[in-house]
């Protein structure tokens, strides 16, 4: 099942080094805890490719495979994190423990969700953030999981072993210390304020994207503001670590990303404008910035002073960022077959991870005839020599005998091609084409969307090709997967990304329907205004007052509400005062004047 030989264990001298440097920085500091026990950084990455069902291990120094152990039935797309003594194949309904020493599988964990969680490796780790779920599980020896309380943003970790989360909806900021089993929520964002946290010199710090200033988190809140020096967009994304003492900031509609210096010396922001691209994923390697094009399926690394270093292409799929503890960059395949990995200076060198999968089980082999040479086992009776053999073969016709083998079993079906997301106000239209079946029937699509406003999921039938996002945060760039899945399980996904933009609201008045049933109201001069509203938000209601100049009108009001597309369409308010002008308002907005008139 597994090759154990492969696997070196010995430390590498940078680590022992650093865990030295490490020693002695505390020593002097006295920043330390009695008892406290020096962390060795996890060196390399493991990753799952989902055709060989094997996880590999990649030492990132020298771009090697250096250990392997088959893992049969794991998920399709998982990733896989690491602890001090285990790893953990994670995928969207598991998790698979397997031993670093013996690379045996230990067990198998349910999740009780489809969601897939961000991991982040760390001393005292490594952990998984169901964002969505508003749950944080940390593995290891003692699995232990902790609510969150709510939807929850991108999480951040320091050096420490602490982990950091904020919750948008509320503003909470919270941190989940090491070895802590419930969160401690020293500081909060001001009421109605966007943003997100990154780490700048191993600190927590609150990004503000309502006033563009950054926020050093500390046991009272949050400090002051240092100002950005750039506009940052609500859905902006933030590099989880500084680069080079810079924070990172993504602006996905305009395809920008900013170095904001916020030190003691502030030097000027640096501004790059990226290709025409899908950008919504970022990293810092140390020296440079790591970004994710879905669209062109490549990775881009910026220096510090904002000058392309690489561009590099990855296979079809949709590949994913992750950032060891060794402090590199790692950018996976979806499928497990390519690794990118990511210097400290921006460097990126290309590692196919293949080969022939290592055997889960072999069937006894045939037993070995005897040589013309050899006599027979004592124990058994000499076996006719091989051309009597053939004189008692069936007819030629037996030969058709391996049709009858059993055929092939299923696999889970492939990526479904052309995932294309429409926006729309607070809603996103999602198509797609069949995916192959391979083998088995394609049973269901699930669709999932995430955002740093939050995500969600859907299930629906095979025979289905669309389906519609609504209830979605206007202005938040959304990424969608599309996965397939039939009786072998669910196959690889295929991704797109929206931005749900409310239509500029208008309210446009016109004359309508004639009125002939109303006594105080004079024909032929008596008819309905009719009004439609556009651009309002969804299932919200809205109270619609109509105007005068006649100072003796009142026309009353009329409360409507906004359809799925944010439209308002309806007809009321009878008026007959010829040459007047009338209008409407509802909540702050008023529509054009008309001068009324017989019609």
């Amino acid at each position: 099942m597994v090759e154990p030989v492969r696997w070196r264990r010995r430390v590498p001298l940078w680590c022992t080094v650093t865990a030295l440097a490490v020693v002695l920085g505390v020593a002097l500091s006295g920043a330390t805890k009695p008892g406290t026990e020096v962390d060795f950084l996890q060196s390399g990455h493991w990753v799952f490719n989902s055709a060989l069902q094997v996880v590999f291990h990649l030492d990132g120094a020298s771009g090697t495979l250096d250990a392997q152990a088959a893992m049969p039935g794991a998920e399709p797309g998982s990733q896989v994190v690491q602890g001090e003594t285990g790893g953990y194949v994670v995928g969207g309904n598991r998790i698979v423990e397997f031993g670093k020493s013996d690379l045996e599988a230990k067990k198998s964990i349910a999740t009780g969700t489809d969601e897939r969680p961000v991991a982040l490796e760390v001393a005292g780790g490594p952990y998984l953030v169901y964002r969505r779920a508003g749950r944080i599980v940390r593995l290891g020896d003692r699995l232990t999981t902790v609510p969150a309380g709510g939807g929850l943003g991108e999480p951040v970790v320091t050096t420490a072993g602490s982990l950091w989360v904020h919750q948008p909806a509320g503003g909470s900021i919270c941190e989940l210390a090491r070895d802590a089993d419930r969160l401690a929520c020293p500081a909060g964002a001001p009421g109605g304020h966007t943003g997100g946290l990154t780490v700048v010199a191993d600190r927590p710090v609150f990004v503000d994207t309502t006033t563009d200033t950054a926020h050093p988190i500390g046991a009272d809140g949050l400090g002051p503001g240092t100002a950005l020096g750039v506009d940052a967009p609500p859905d902006a994304r933030f590099a989880a670590t500084d680069v080079a003492g810079r924070i990172a900031v993504l602006d996905p509609p305009r395809r920008r990303v900013h170095l904001v210096d916020t030190g003691p010396a502030r030097a000027a922001p640096v501004s790059v404008d990226l290709p025409a691209g899908d950008y919504a994923e970022l990293a810092s390697a140390g020296e440079a910035v790591v970004l994710l094009d879905r669209a062109k399926n490549s990775v881009l690394t910026y220096d510090s002073r904002g000058a392309l270093k690489k561009n590099v292409p990855m296979p079809p799929g949709e590949p994913r960022l992750a950032k060891g503890e060794d402090s590199r960059v790692y950018v996976d395949s979806h499928d497990g077959g390519h690794v990118l990995v990511v210097g400290n200076d921006g460097d990126v060198r290309p590692v196919p991870v293949g080969g022939p999968p290592t055997p889960v089980a072999q069937p006894p082999p045939p037993p070995r005839q005897p040589q013309p040479s050899e006599a027979p086992p004592p124990s058994q009776s000499p076996k006719p020599p091989p051309p009597a053999k053939t004189q008692r073969q069936q007819p030629k016709s037996a030969p058709a005998q391996p049709q009858q083998a059993p055929a092939n079993p299923a696999s889970p079906p492939g990526a479904p091609p052309g995932v294309k997301a429409t926006a729309g106000n607070a809603a996103i239209t999602v198509n797609w084409g069949a995916a192959a079946p391979n083998g088995g029937a394609v049973r269901e699509y699930h669709v999932s969307w995430s955002s740093s406003a939050g995500g969600g999921s859907k299930t629906v039938a095979g025979g289905t090709r669309s389906t519609a996002l609504s209830g979605l945060s206007n202005g938040t760039t959304y990424t969608i997967t599309v996965t397939a899945e039939n009786v072998a399980g669910r196959g690889p996904g295929s991704g797109a990304t929206g931005t749900p933009i409310a239509p500029e609201r208008s309210i446009t008045l016109s004359r309508g329907s004639p009125v002939t049933t109303i006594d105080d109201c004079s024909i032929p001069e008596c008819a309905y205004m009719r009004v439609v509203a556009k651009g309002f938000d969804p299932g919200q209601s809205y109270t619609f007052v109509p105007h005068a100049t006649a100072t003796s009108y009142k026309g009353g009001s009329a409360t409507k509400t906004a359809k799925a597309d944010g439209s308002i369409t309806f007809e009321a308010f009878h008026f007959d005062q010829i040459d007047e002008t009338v209008w409407v308002t509802a909540d702050g907005l008023k529509s054009n004047p008309i001068v009324w008139t017989k019609g």
